[in-house]
């Protein structure tokens, strides 16, 4: 069973203590050295342990899932296996979604998952089969195969299977206990700010809020008001996954309140501005008439967010390695 690690606490003094050329370089590399040390202790684990074969990783969004399985793989290939990533995202159901009475998609629940597949794909390749895995159309809710994306494992090959619900019991059973490693990430820390502050999920508000706009083409309020929706699936799966998990992974870099709040906040400040002008575009994230599932919940949330970043230091994003985790939010 893993446990959180301890809650890295920042004030803004501490931050802007590590400001000038060669102190924030330091504070970048070792921020880095710390993330980087997590996955390398695990690699070495897996490596300890040839009877390993899968590796199951879960973790709540914009939590760094994705950089931390890229990241692992490298290291088991340069260490003589070869590592094959699964995303569970591909696994999605092409079925109509469900909506929650706000209008918001679920895109959070393990049932928007096609486990059935999944298990079987899963039970095939431990039966030293080939299998073709399938890719996921998001814009038209398509299963689709491509002709090269397949997996056949052999004895040295490890599977890396990463998603949302990466530690589910229907996920993880298919494979026996003594054949898997599982790791659950997220970023567990806080910055303190004039007495508010940014915690864990506002880490990863304001990452997806950077995400989103740049990859989704969706405005900072859009994010902001789907969140209740990814809150309560959280709620439900963070605790079981964590105690489901042989190792956790703390995903925060110190760094990045420097990086990532300031990037953000400029576009929560742009979704403001188009809303107080009446602008602002409908979402793509609700089905509700009105355009938004509570627009007043996302203003109110927006300008307090807004707000704490604003007391932040800014430093530029050139700055981050391009090896870095937070290169999916940048």
């Amino acid at each position: 069973m893993a446990e959180f690690s301890d809650l890295i606490v920042l004030t803004v003094e501490d931050l802007e203590s590590n400001l000038g050329s060669g102190k924030f370089s330091e504070f970048v590399r070792k921020s880095e050295a710390f993330f980087v040390e997590q996955v390398t202790t695990i690699v070495n684990h897996i490596l300890a342990r040839p009877d390993i074969r899968a590796v199951f990783i879960s973790g709540p969004t914009s939590s760094g899932k994705t950089t931390s399985t890229m990241l692992m793989a490298r290291r088991l290939t340069e260490a003589g296996l070869r590592a094959h990533h699964l995303e569970l995202d591909d696994y999605y159901r092409p079925e109509k979604l469900r909506y929650d009475q706000d209008g918001r998609p679920d895109y959070e629940s393990v049932e928007t998952l096609d486990l059935e597949l999944l298990g079987s794909d899963l039970e095939q390749l431990f039966a030293g089969e080939e299998v073709a895995i399938p890719t996921f159309h998001f814009p038209t809710r398509a299963r689709l195969y491509e002709p090269e994306k397949r997996i056949l494992l052999t004895d040295k090959d490890v599977l890396l299977v990463e998603g949302l619900h990466g530690l589910s019991d229907i996920v993880m059973g298919k494979i026996p206990r003594e054949q898997r490693l599982s790791y659950f990430i997220m970023p567990h820390g806080r910055v303190l700010s004039d007495r508010r502050m940014l915690s864990g999920s506002d880490i990863r508000i304001l990452r997806r809020v950077s995400r989103d706009v740049r990859k989704r083409a969706a405005t900072a309020i859009d994010t902001i008001d789907y969140w209740p929706m990814i809150d309560r699936a959280e709620r439900d799966f963070i605790p079981r996954y964590l105690e489901a998990a042989d190792f956790y992974i703390n995903s925060v870099l110190m760094y990045e309140f420097m990086v990532i709040a300031p990037m953000a906040r400029a576009e929560i400040e742009k979704s403001l501005d188009l809303f107080f002008r009446g602008d602002l575009p409908p979402s793509n994230y609700t089905i509700n008439e009105s355009g938004h599932s509570d627009l007043k919940r996302a203003i109110k949330e927006a300008v307090r967010l807004s707000y704490v970043c604003e007391q932040l230091p800014k430093v530029d994003a050139s700055f981050v390695p391009k090896n870095s985790i937070l290169q999916e939010f940048i």
